[in-house]
Formats: C-alpha cells, sequence, structure tokens
C-alpha cells in the first residue's frame, strides 16, 4: 500500500555497555593464528552497487581484491567466494585461483542467479570475499562455518573491508511514484488517516509532486509541493515555496523541510515546516 507518514518526535536513545573480567577469566586460552595476508575488497562505485530484485540480470557489479596493509608478501592464491542471506553453509566460488594484486573481478546478476538457482528477490543479500591460501599452503576462509573471518577484530580497523555485500534493492526512480498514497497520521491534522494524497513525477531530476497542504477542507489555490529525492541517499529536501491559502489566513503559506522516502515508491516520510504570515508551525508528514 501506498502511503504518507506522518510520525511524532523520535527521541534518540543511548545504551552504555560496560563489561568486565577478572584476572584468572578464561585462563587457558587458545592458541590463535592471524591471516598474513589481510585482504581488502573495494567497489568500483562506476558499476552497479546494488542488485534491481525486478531485473536481476541486469546487475553488473566490479570490484578490486588488494592487501590491506601492502606489505608485498602476497599469498599463493586466494578464491573469491560469496554466499546468499548468511548462509555459510552454502558457499559458492565465483572465481577461482587468482594469484595477482590487486585484481579486478567482476560480478553479474546471471553469476549469481546460476550459482544459487532459483530467483533474486528484494532483501535478498550477497556478501563476497576471498579464501586466502598462504605461500605455506595454509587457508583462511572468508565465511568460516565457526568463528571469525580470517581474525578477530579485523572489521574494526579504520577503512577495512574484507567482506563487501551487494543488496537486492530498489533503485529510486520517479516514475515509481505516481498515484494516491494515505495519510497514516498528520500532526497537523489537515488530513484524516487514510485521505488520499495525490504524488507524481516532477519536471526535475529525482524531482516529486506531492498536492498536500493546503487540505481542500482548509484552503484553496493549493499548489503542488515540489521535493528533491537524492538517489543515492534517498533523503528528501524541500525548498522553499508557496503552496496555496488557508482560509481565513494570510495569503501565499509556503512550506520547506526534508524527509526521505522508500526506493521501492511506496512510502514517503516528511518534516516539515509551514509558514502562514510571520508564524510557523512544524508537522511531521
Amino acid at each position: 500500500m501506498k502511503k504518507i507518514i506522518i510520525y511524532a518526535l523520535l527521541l534518540p536513545a543511548i545504551a552504555l555497555f560496560l563489561t568486565s573480567c577478572k584476572k584468572d577469566d578464561n585462563a587457558k586460552l587458545p592458541a590463535l593464528e592471524q591471516v598474513p595476508w589481510q585482504p581488502q575488497l573495494v567497489k568500483d562505485a562506476t558499476t552497479d552497487i546494488s542488485i534491481s530484485p525486478s531485473d536481476p540480470q541486469s546487475f553488473s557489479g566490479k570490484f578490486s581484491i588488494d592487501e590491506y596493509f601492502e606489505s608485498g608478501a602476497n599469498p599463493q592464491k586466494v578464491d573469491v567466494v560469496v554466499i546468499k542471506n548468511n548462509n555459510k553453509a552454502g558457499v559458492k566460488v565465483l572465481k577461482a585461483d587468482v594469484t595477482t594484486f590487486p585484481a579486478v573481478v567482476e560480478v553479474t546478476g546471471a553469476q549469481l542467479l546460476n550459482l544459487f538457482g532459483g530467483t533474486i528477490v528484494l532483501g535478498d543479500v550477497f556478501d563476497i570475499g576471498v579464501d586466502v591460501t598462504t605461500a605455506s599452503g595454509k587457508k583462511f576462509e572468508a565465511f568460516p562455518a565457526i568463528g571469525n573471518a580470517y581474525a578477530a577484530g579485523i572489521t574494526a580497523q579504520p577503512g577495512a573491508a574484507p567482506i563487501i555485500r551487494y543488496l537486492a534493492a530498489c533503485t529510486f526512480d520517479k516514475s515509481s511514484f505516481n498515484g494516491n498514497y494515505s495519510v497514516l497520521q498528520d500532526d497537523w491534522a489537515d488530513f484524516k488517516v487514510g485521505d488520499p494524497i495525490a504524488v507524481a513525477p516532477g519536471a526535475g531530476d529525482n524531482q516529486l509532486s506531492i498536492i498536500a497542504y493546503p487540505s481542500p477542507a482548509y484552503g484553496k489555490n493549493r499548489k503542488p509541493m515540489l521535493v528533491t529525492v537524492n538517489p543515492q541517499t534517498f533523503a528528501v529536501t524541500i525548498p522553499e515555496q508557496v503552496i496555496g491559502d488557508y482560509d481565513g489566513a494570510a495569503p501565499n503559506a509556503t512550506v520547506r523541510g526534508t524527509g526521505a522516502v522508500n526506493p521501492c515508491g511506496d512510502d514517503i516520510t516528511l518534516s516539515i515546516t509551514i509558514k502562514i504570515g510571520a508564524q510557523e508551525w512544524t508537522d511531521q508528514v
């Protein structure tokens, strides 16, 4: 269901977690070995960074593989592997026996469909890493059945990316936002829950046109509210603009604000400020 969300202010919660240990805790620790060559995977931003669930065959991504620390001591080889939806029991080899670094690897929707079978649907997640075989022949897995990949704490290092992820998610397309959306909440009380709001693609790039305020019950000379969507973050910007006249009030009420959209086209959330004359009211829509 298409919907306009209007919500109350949410206060952030901060949780502090404290742990403690004693000198004699875990007195006998198992011997640990850290991978001598730490992989660093980086997506090529000029290629697809997500998978379209409506057309997974069209997906074409590319990424590089190198060493995080750049020690120059290359492994014997790495095998590029992938799992779907965090299933470590279903590791598939995307590309075997990579021996030259930095390496560039391509991944396509056709490859993923062939490896895992079935279909790719909204919300599916593909994680890609490398199994490292050292010069001495020891193997470190990207997705071990038990424990951490390579060594504990690797991902906490600044900029470290031993694993990359491709998500089957909608990409923003303004043409997906077209039709009547249902109000879920309106603090300004121009609309009741369930009232329709007309939304259409705007004339500008990544622009939507929303005919909302003032409600026809309380105003006239209504004009579309033009909002701009960031196609990467899905954040909404509403520059101040005239939206119409409220009955019995100063003419040319304006609106400005921020918000977000669900790129699949079924959800819009806005935080707006309506100005009538010299007075302003803030609304969560």
